[in-house]
């Protein structure tokens, strides 16, 4: 596959197939590997039976949520080794839908062995968070604004535990907070869980899937089990589909998020003899988390350092890198590129930040940074990020202010 296909195959829409039903509940509870959460479950609103996504969404997904478990040493080789190996990975299928499915290209039948496992993980990621986002267009009143993987940014061995305590929970938990802005206030957020796996065997799809909303009860905030998502990506030969539930909450709280508690989370850390975590302090620590994986998703050192909680500062070393600002459909971006060879052509790969959020990051205050990012926000819904015909440009964004774009030559 050349990259002028392979960019094709990744900004044209396709038909991802799922199931979230009745049916599928009853499938879960007869498995082994279930354990009833401590709420009902329900389909997923908006997940019943398929979305309609551009294939670059799930891969700035990926780039974006599993970036902070890189150290600086490692990171560019992933970067690169983790594009060069997806970026191609796929095919359209037209047998099914008017629109394509995802079938895996030549290349991406020829991954085997460990690297293949890790390439359904590393999509159960990609297209867990996507899902994740249509997910909350079609539940309560929030927008997804950021994924924050929990053992980076909070702590590994410990989460937030019934009355306000801190729990001691092992590792059966949800990998990721999902942060929501209250579409009414902006300055309050909420909270919800996401664990995804992810398969190349539709066959263990459903028993990845009754493990995975176990996990979702490993994490309380204010003494609530918050909403969370499972999810189960198959990324199969002939096609890419999901299964998708949701242990349900209709009275969902929502959390104020004010400079002076925001100040008050730079030192934030979970430890086992606190009892005084209240959920409106974990939700400014966990926003303020979020910010710092912004931060390092577009090389803004200063501004890592700036809001990033205690736990993930020690544990995100980062080299100062060249910062370039480029023009896109949705306003001028500032980041970090990369470009490589890709067969007999170049691609470059920048991994930007809205630049009036970047300018909030490194000098503006609490409220000033979730101005810009409400301001970027209403941009993306108001316009559109799809680029021209023949542009030798494929962009994506998210709510909070990351573009992330490739282009050929």
């Amino acid at each position: 596959m050349n990259l002028e296909d392979a960019f094709s195959v990744v900004d044209t829409a396709v038909h991802l197939p799922g199931q979230s039903d009745d049916a599928l509940i009853r499938q879960l509870r007869k498995r082994k590997e279930f354990s009833p959460p401590r709420k009902a479950l329900s389909p997923a609103a908006g997940l019943e039976s398929g979305i309609t996504l551009r294939p670059i969404e799930a891969l700035h997904w990926l780039s974006y949520v599993t970036r902070p478990r890189y150290h600086d040493d490692v990171l560019d080789r992933y970067l690169w080794w983790g594009l060069l190996r997806y970026l191609g990975f796929f095919a359209h299928d037209y047998s099914h839908s008017h629109l394509p499915n995802l079938a895996l290209s030549a290349a991406g039948r020829r991954i085997s062995g460990n690297q293949r496992r890790v390439t359904s993980e590393e999509m159960g990621i990609g297209f867990g968070a996507a899902l994740a986002a249509r997910w909350f267009d079609s539940t309560g009143y929030a927008t997804l604004r950021s994924v924050v993987d929990i053992d980076v940014a909070l702590d590994a061995r410990f989460v937030f535990g019934p009355s306000s305590a801190v729990q001691h929970i092992g590792t059966r938990r949800a990998d990721y907070l999902l942060i929501g802005a209250d579409r009414r206030d902006s300055g309050r957020y909420v909270l919800r869980v996401l664990e995804c796996k992810g398969t190349k065997n539709a066959g263990n799809a459903v028993s990845q899937l009754a493990r995975a909303v176990g996990q979702l009860d490993g994490v309380t905030v204010g003494g609530r089990v918050p909403q969370g998502l499972a999810t189960a990506v198959v990324t199969g030969e002939s096609r890419t589909s999901y299964l998708a539930v949701d242990p349900g909450d209709d009275d969902e709280p929502s959390y104020r998020v004010d400079g002076e508690s925001i100040d008050r989370g730079r030192s934030f850390r979970l430890e086992s003899d606190r009892v005084d975590v209240s959920a409106a302090e974990i939700a400014n620590a966990a926003v303020r988390a979020s910010w710092a994986v912004l931060a390092d998703f577009g090389g803004n050192l200063g501004a890592i350092e700036r809001w990033a909680p205690q736990v993930m500062r020690s544990r995100i070393e980062r080299q100062p890198r060249d910062r370039v600002t480029f023009e896109t459909p949705v306003g001028t971006a500032r980041g970090t590129s990369l470009e490589f060879g890709f067969g007999s052509e170049r691609l470059t790969v920048r991994y930007g930040i809205d630049e009036s959020v970047d300018d909030q990051l490194t000098d503006g205050d609490a409220g000033e940074v979730m101005e810009a990012q409400r301001a970027f926000a209403d941009r993306l819904e108001a316009g559109s990020e799809r680029r021209a015909p023949e542009s030798p440009e494929v962009l994506s964004t998210t709510a909070d202010g990351t573009i992330f774009s490739l282009v050929r030559g």
